[in-house]
This record gives C-alpha cells, structure tokens and sequence, in this order.
C-alpha cells in the first residue's frame, strides 16, 4: 500500500505535464478551436472504452502486473510523438487533430490499465480502510501534482514555443518509466481465476441490479462534469488573461488544500459511507464551483483562488468515493469486469457530453454581452448548465445500495453536529 503511494507520484507527475495546461496550450499552438479542445479533452474518455478488453485479456496473462506494466508502457511512450510534432511538416488544418489521435490511442492503454489496476487494488486494501487509504493516496498525489503544477507553468512560461511543449513531454516521459518499474515490486494477492468471454464481460455486471444503478449515477455525473470541465483551462488562459505560471499557482492551491480535505472525507466515508459524502460534494461541485468561475472577472483573480479551495473541497470527496463506491458495488468475484464496464460506461457518457458541450461553446459564439463591465461569453453559458446539470447528481444516488452506509438523515445530523465543533470523524 505504502509502494502505490510512491508509484502513484510518479504517475502522477506523468499525468499532470501531458494535460491541463500543457494540453490545452498546445492545441491552441497547434491551431486548434472549440471542437478540438473539447474532443482533446474529452477522448481519454473513449480510451476507457477499452477496458472490457482488458477484463477479457487478464485470465491470458499469468500475472496481472505483467499486463499492466505492458499496458501502461504502451499508454505513456506514445507521448513521444508529440514531442517530435514540431519537427515535421504538418498542415496547420490538422495538426490537432493528430494531437487528439495520440490522446485517444494513448488513453486506450491507459484506462485498460487502470482498470486491471483498480482490481488489484480493490484486492489489497482493506474494506473498512479504503476511505482513509484513497483519502490520504489521493492527498498525497495531489501535493506531489502540485509540485508538477508549479514546475510546469514555469517551464512553460520561461521556455519559447513549441519547445516548452516538448520539454514537458520528455521530463513527463521520464517520471512514466519510473511508474512502471515500480509496478513490478507491487505485491499480488492470489486471485481465483475465471476465464470469461468478451460476452460475459459485458453481461455478468449488468445482470448486477445495484451495480446498474450505481452505472446510472456515474455515467450521468461523468456526462455532466465533461460538458463543462475542458472549457476552465481555456477561460482561465483565454478570457482571464492568466499565464501558465498563475494557473499552475491556481491548481497548486487546490492541490494544497486537497491534502488537508481529502483524508478528512476519506475517514467520513469510513464512518457514514460513500453516499452521504457523494450527495453533499457533487452539490458543491455543482452549484459553489461553476459559480465562482461565472462571477470572476478579467483583472479580478479573487473569485478564482476561491474557485481553487471549492475546488479541493468538492473533488477531494468525489474522486475516492466514487471509486470507492465502485469497488463497493462489485463483488470480489470477477471484480475487474466490473470495474471494467464502469470505465466502459462513463468513457461513453463523458465523450459525448465533451463533444456536445464544445457544439454549444461554438453555437453560442454570438451569445456574449457587457453590463456594467462586467462580460458573459460563451464560457459562461457552458459553465451555468454543467452547474446546473450536476446539482441533480444526487438523484440517481438514492436507489444505490451500500452496506454500512448511513440514511441520509443520520448524515446530514452527523453534518451538524461537524459544523458545531464536534469534530466527530476522530
């Protein structure tokens, strides 16, 4: 557990410098718009699409960390294309969408990856204790992003065009390899084998009646989330004016504040369940967050810094606790297919919600206007109906059965009484 923690970091810093800013800058280095910076976005969401493979392919390889390692060397190496786009001579028209290419094939092996790896994972740690373990895995990660964060927007604003791009891209493949050494030193419980056909993959969860609710719940969310989130870096670069070093100032602030939030609703979710925790941070990252995005103005970065702590406050709950509640939703048996087709399903909903809310970025173009200084443009549209969409999250949760887990009213008294002083979770 404490060697996924260290593994985890390396990945981490892989996954932080081939995206957010980076990814967003360079599409627009590469002539890109609307479309393609939500399809650059949103394609790691196809990549999960793969992953029922991965469940089919796992009973064919002796040991799950072999099939991992190959996987994940495939996912990140790939990288080293973008690195060389510079280099060649590539029509202005499309260059990125060839950028958008290497995303998605890379995001294929990738998500194949993660879900052979959340399995494993789900066989290591302790039931009653994977609330505090993400919590604190998921703190710690996103400390050591935000030490990538600030490296990053650094290099990027120090460095010319394109080849602060590149130098990101090799010093990300770097830590990649690091990652994937350090798979081989995991330890591999033993796991009862069934050799299951790609059918059987796809059936054997869905003939799960709490599984498919639980499915309902994550495919809508992760719709909802992607038909905002690939807009905020590029209205935080484009409409806010800021630099890279700022954003990564931006990201470095929420990374901080995770660190301290995360391992505290890691051990609620211990205590009261994953549902509780679900239904109060997805409303935070529904109503609070687009918010404070909406109410920023150019020149202002106030409601942006706040944006950074709602930030930390609402996704240091969300990431865990779905994941979580997945690996509480699947039984042992069989458990990577599960986990499978939970990648499979939100891959599906987030890319089509990622595309449908580029078409309405450039739909509403047109829709912007000025009052009293103070401008709406079509980041703002965006951002009020992902709001607006995720704010009914906590809907489809209801049906969700979890063992252990509080009512909804014992919850929210438990709430109160946190707020009083209590402290309740030591």
């Amino acid at each position: 557990m404490r060697l996924s923690i260290v593994e985890g970091c390396a990945t981490q810093i892989f996954l932080n410098f081939t995206a957010g800013s980076l990814l967003t800058g360079y599409t627009l280095h590469l002539g890109g718009g609307p479309v393609e910076l939500a399809a650059v976005a949103s394609v790691p969401l196809v990549g999960q699409m793969a992953s029922p493979l991965a469940a089919w392919a796992q009973a064919l390889f002796p040991r799950r960390r072999l099939l991992v390692t190959w996987l994940a060397a495939a996912g990140r190496f790939i990288w080293l294309l973008p690195a060389l786009f510079p280099l060649l001579s590539m029509p202005r028209e499309s260059a990125a969408w060839y950028l958008v290419l290497v995303v998605a094939v890379s995001s294929v092996f990738q998500a194949s990856a993660g879900a052979v790896w959340a399995a494993w994972m789900g066989e290591l740690v302790p039931d009653r204790r994977r609330g505090r373990y993400f919590g604190l895995r998921n703190g710690i990660l996103s400390t050591t992003g935000m030490g990538a964060n600030l490296l990053g927007g650094v290099l990027l604003d120090a460095l010319p065009e394109p080849l602060n791009y590149q130098a990101m891209i090799v010093l990300a493949l770097v830590c990649a390899a690091a990652g994937i050494r350090l798979y081989s030193k995991h330890y591999e419980p033993p796991l009862a084998r069934d050799s299951l056909g790609i059918r059987d993959v796809f059936a054997t969860p869905m003939r799960d009646r709490n599984f498919r609710r639980f499915l309902w719940f994550a495919m809508y969310w992760q719709a909802a989330v992607l038909a905002g989130s690939p807009f905020v870096y590029p209205y935080l670069l484009d409409h806010m004016g800021m630099s890279f070093t700022q954003i990564a100032l931006w990201s470095s602030l929420a990374a901080a504040t995770t660190l301290v939030t995360s391992p505290l609703w890691g051990r609620l979710a211990d205590r009261v369940g994953n549902k509780p925790v679900l239904v109060v941070s997805t409303v935070i990252a529904g109503s609070l967050l687009p918010l404070s995005w909406i109410l920023a103005t150019p020149g202002n970065l106030t409601m942006i810094w706040i944006s950074a702590v709602l930030d930390a406050i609402a996704w240091g709950a969300i990431n865990p606790a779905i994941f979580n509640l997945a690996l509480a939703s699947a039984p042992k048996r069989n458990r990577v297919s599960y986990i499978a087709i939970f990648s499979f399903a939100t891959g599906l909903a987030g890319f089509a919600a990622g595309m449908a809310g580029g078409m309405l970025v450039r739909a509403t173009g047109g829709l912007q206007f000025a009052v009293a200084g103070y401008e709406w443009t079509p980041y703002h549209t965006i951002f009020l109906v992902s709001g607006l969409v995720r704010c009914g999250g906590w809907i489809f949760l209801r049906g969700v059965r979890e063992t252990h887990a509080w009512s909804m009213g014992d919850a929210m008294r438990a709430f109160r009484r946190w707020t009083g002083g209590s402290f309740f979770w030591r």
